[in-house]
């Protein structure tokens, strides 16, 4: 069961399950496209050839209709040229125009009562029976034939009339569909034009049933032929023939579908009852949403045109599901074909890829031994793929031996650390020892303070009493000689006091430094000269260099903005800060010194100035500098660069904490290293 599941999850798997699942979806796709185009395109063609097929139909009857149109005009003609001619003769002269034109089922000439040599009936006819052509007259001692309609209607309208179409029986033959088109013709009486009768031919409709039944409109699909007032001519169903109207079998089809009440969602009465006024209008077109007669579910295209002869129309019937079979099925093809393809792809892609991953695999092995056992030793499996696989397997196989490496020298590490670990024990036992240091510093300072006090009074007291004894001595009579010793040693003791003075002075300032640094009262904000700390913290930190070697030397280059206001911050850390910052400068200063050219000078420039209402000082030396490396880390605690024992590391993390995290400022270092090192302290001034 696990192996199973690792199977299946494994990466060949995934790969060619998700390879099929594209593969499928772009096929989807494409076949989806294809089978839209493809149907427009067919439908497109399709109904192309629907109309051009109805018209094709149509045209064929009518040039029946207008071949049978002329036979009646060129009798009128002859019967106009040839007065003369007798019955017998005109009824030999149908009978030869029937043998000659096959499509007429019989012809007559009917004349006017009393014109033609009196006589009140004058009607040869000649009709087909069977393969032969016979001759007759109609009414011959019958029923007036100029009742007719076929004679009535075409005299009194004195036009050409084609007359709806009629089962002929008085022939004797069997019951025959037939349409009769009728052509006056005339003489002149008294200079007005008479009718003189009507010549007439028989067409029998049975070539239409031959015609329509031979229309090729699929398995299921058929024509019909309506007249102009769309009644059935031909129709599959012959109970409809001549029984019923489009109209009429439109309303027969919407009460069944209404008494059933599965009005079909294609069959729309209304849609259908328009395009039948068209086709009564003599258009021709395509209606795209008809239906099968047979079958009002199925959905077909209609395509009609006009039969112009005769003002009768056709229609042709085309179901779309045959029309679009073979789309269907090649488009069924083709997907057989893809799906067949696509399992192939998806084992051709599993195989190829568990070819590829089969190393990964056994690497996967490797690891989980590895993982299980912690034996780093055991080597890595042989791979001779020369690819990306080959590649990462050398890699595991070089990062193996590392770890293996770097396992056996861990302990040196632990004990290595553990050393560092004790010399920062011993920096910090040593910064306590700093800080009571500066306790005592500080009692000692205050000690100091106070002899140093009665030396600065005393010096000037001095100063003053030497100028006092030299304005009593000026009127006291002395040679010049002894005046001369006199006023040299009172301006000996003059110049001697006002060196002590001097230098007790600096004194006292020293000491009132080491104070401030020692007893001021911590984390207490107070208004403060920046200028004055800077001036005080560059004193000290000077002399604290030259205490410490009385060789060391530098010049100090001081550019402090004398606008500055008091600024409100807790003086005794910010100045820790600024000593801090002077004392790491005095010293790189003095430890890059030998590396130095001849006549390089140290320098030292602390600068102030305020900046969008915030104080920025600068602390710059031309000292060793920074590595690039070590920019980053110089605010860790303790991170240092100095020698065992002659730093803690912690210097520039207290003071980071103190304008960083006390006074919200920021402080940066900029630095080339061999060049210069400048530390920036920005602080915001609070309003």
């Amino acid at each position: 069961m696990k192996n199973s599941s690792l199977r299946f999850r494994s990466i060949s798997s995934k790969i060619a399950w998700y390879v099929f699942a594209g593969t499928a979806l772009i096929l989807m796709l494409i076949l989806g496209l294809n089978y839209n185009s493809s149907k427009k395109h067919m439908t497109s063609v399709i109904l192309e050839k629907a109309q051009y097929q109805a018209g094709e139909y149509a045209e064929r009857i009518n040039q029946i209709f207008y071949s049978a149109q002329r036979i009646p005009t060129v009798i009128a003609s002859q019967l106009n040229q040839f007065p003369e001619l007798s019955l017998l003769d005109i009824g030999l002269m149908l009978k030869s125009m029937l043998e000659e034109n096959p499509d007429i089922f019989g012809a007559t000439v009917a004349f006017e009562p009393g014109v033609y040599r009196g006589l009140s009936h004058g009607a040869p006819y000649a009709f087909r029976d069977g393969d032969s052509v016979k001759t007759t007259f109609l009414f011959d001692g019958g029923d007036n034939y100029f009742m007719e309609d076929w004679y009535m209607i075409p005299a009194q309208m004195e036009e050409p009339f084609w007359s709806d179409p009629y089962y002929e029986t008085s022939t004797g033959n069997k019951e025959v569909l037939m349409i009769t088109y009728s052509v006056p013709f005339f003489y002149e009486k008294d200079g007005n034009k008479r009718v003189a009768g009507i010549t007439t031919v028989d067409i029998s409709l049975d070539w239409i049933n031959r015609l329509m039944e031979s229309t090729a409109v699929y398995k299921t699909g058929y024509g019909f032929l309506v007249t102009d007032t769309g009644r059935y001519v031909y129709h599959p169903n012959p109970a409809m023939r001549m029984n019923e109207t489009v109209f009429s079998a439109l309303e027969n089809w919407r009460e069944e579908d209404s008494l059933s009440r599965r009005m079909s969602r294609h069959f729309n009465p209304d849609e259908q009852q328009e395009v039948y006024r068209k086709m009564l209008a003599g258009e021709s077109g395509i209606f795209m949403n008809s239906f099968m007669f047979s079958d009002r579910n199925q959905r077909a295209w209609f395509a009609y045109a006009p039969i112009k002869a005769n003002g009768w129309s056709l229609a042709l019937i085309y179901p779309r599901r045959e029309a679009l079979e073979e789309l269907i099925s090649l488009n069924s093809i083709l997907l057989f074909v893809g799906i067949f393809s696509l399992f192939v792809l998806f084992g051709f892609v599993f195989i190829v890829t568990k070819a590829l991953t089969l190393p990964v695999i056994r690497l996967t092995r490797y690891t989980r031994e590895v993982s299980e056992s912690g034996n780093y030793r055991q080597d890595v499996p042989q791979i001779d793929s020369r690819d990306e696989i080959g590649d990462l397997a050398n890699s595991f196989a070089k990062m193996m031996k590392e770890i293996d490496e770097a396992q056996t020298t861990l302990e040196d590490r632990v004990k290595e650390r553990t050393a560092q670990l004790v010399e920062t024990q011993e920096q910090l036992i040593q910064s306590e020892k700093m800080a009571s240091l500066g306790q005592l510093t500080a009692g000692v300072a205050h000690e100091i303070k106070n002899p140093l006090n009665f030396i600065n009074n005393f010096s000037e007291l001095s100063i003053d009493l030497a100028k006092e004894l030299s304005e009593i001595l000026e009127p006291v009579n002395l040679n010049e000689d002894e005046r001369a010793d006199v006023q040299d040693i009172l301006r000996d003791l003059t110049l001697n006091a006002s060196k002590i003075l001097e230098h007790g002075k600096r004194a006292d300032s020293i000491v009132k430094g080491m104070l401030l640094h020692s007893r001021g009262k911590s984390g207490e904000f107070q208004p403060t000269d920046i200028n004055n700390m800077l001036n005080e913290d560059i004193a000290l930190g000077y002399h604290g260099m030259r205490a410490q070697d009385n060789s060391f030397n530098i010049t100090i280059e001081e550019d402090l903005d004398k606008t500055l206001p008091q600024i409100s911050v807790v003086p005794q850390d910010l100045s820790r800060v600024f000593l801090n910052l002077i004392n790491n400068a005095c010293y790189s200063v003095k430890d890059a010194a030998p590396a130095k050219p001849s006549g390089w000078v140290p320098v030292l420039r602390v600068t102030s100035r305020l900046v969008n209402n915030t104080l920025e000082v600068r602390i710059r030396d031309n000292g060793k500098g920074i590595a690039e490396e070590n920019l980053k880390k110089i605010f860790e605690p303790f991170f240092t660069t100095k020698p065992a024992g002659k730093g803690t590391g912690l210097g520039l993390s207290l003071s980071y904490d103190i304008v960083v995290k006390t006074h919200n400022g920021q402080i940066r270092a900029e630095s080339i290293q061999g060049e210069y090192a400048e530390f920036i302290v920005t602080i915001p001034i609070k309003q």
